[in-house]
């Protein structure tokens, strides 16, 4: 009795270790299909690093930066119109690393930090708390502010390297890891790739309006 009993432990410990594979959430709200998406991808592009935009499906992929719990996420996102005032913002949540299994849902939470964050930009109230629900009540969109940026008045500039996972930071602050692409203002900017082990490459660029740049960086050794 007492080996079928420390058997039964044993099993149970080493299933609670093996990690779930990641499932789609979804969050309906009664908005607007391209007033959800626009607002979605308001949102990952301030947020994270925006790798692909598909305008006409409606839908985008962006990664995450690292944190205590994880070395960042991979996110596929997409919007399905259910009526022309209702419709549904789907992601699908991955690890950039697949040795990531025990970040204690990590990718759930960063889902659902997403969800609230979309919800907030809808309102143009950063400071509304908006909890996570099935359903969504409707959430009122102001017209644009005139003082608005144009996407067209930043420039792009993709960071490429050899060793891919480095960290990549613009003007001293973590934008991502390599590979990545990131959308900056008109003007002279600083950027630098940095891994354990290797000596920092950084490069000083000025970005033109509507410039699409791309930069290869080499890691030498220490």
């Amino acid at each position: 009795m007492t080996q079928r009993i420390l058997f039964a432990v044993s099993a149970a410990l080493i299933l609670a270790q093996v990690p779930a594979f990641a499932k789609p959430k979804r969050k309906e709200y009664d908005n607007s299909a391209a007033q959800v998406f626009d607002a979605a991808l308001r949102t990952a592009r301030e947020r994270h690093v925006v790798t692909y935009v598909d305008e006409k499906r409606l839908m985008f992929t962006f990664e995450t930066g690292r944190s205590p719990l994880s070395s960042g996420f991979v996110a596929n996102a997409s919007v399905e119109a259910e009526t022309e005032a209702k419709c549904a913002l789907v992601i699908n949540v991955q690890h950039k690393e697949s040795g990531d299994g025990f970040s204690f849902n990590a990718g759930d939470r960063m889902a659902d930090q997403f969800y609230a964050q979309v919800s907030e930009e809808l309102a143009r109230d950063s400071t509304q708390k908006t909890a996570v629900k099935p359903e969504a009540p409707p959430v009122t969109v102001p017209p644009p502010p005139v003082a608005s940026t144009p996407a067209r008045d930043y420039g792009t500039v993709a960071v490429t390297c050899s060793i891919e996972s480095a960290d990549v930071t613009v003007d001293g602050s973590f934008v991502g890891n390599l590979p990545t692409s990131v959308r900056l203002s008109p003007g002279k900017h600083t950027v630098q790739v940095s891994l354990a082990g290797y000596q920092s490459w950084s490069r000083e660029i000025t970005v033109m309006a509507g410039a699409d740049l791309r930069l290869i960086a080499t890691l030498t050794k220490e």
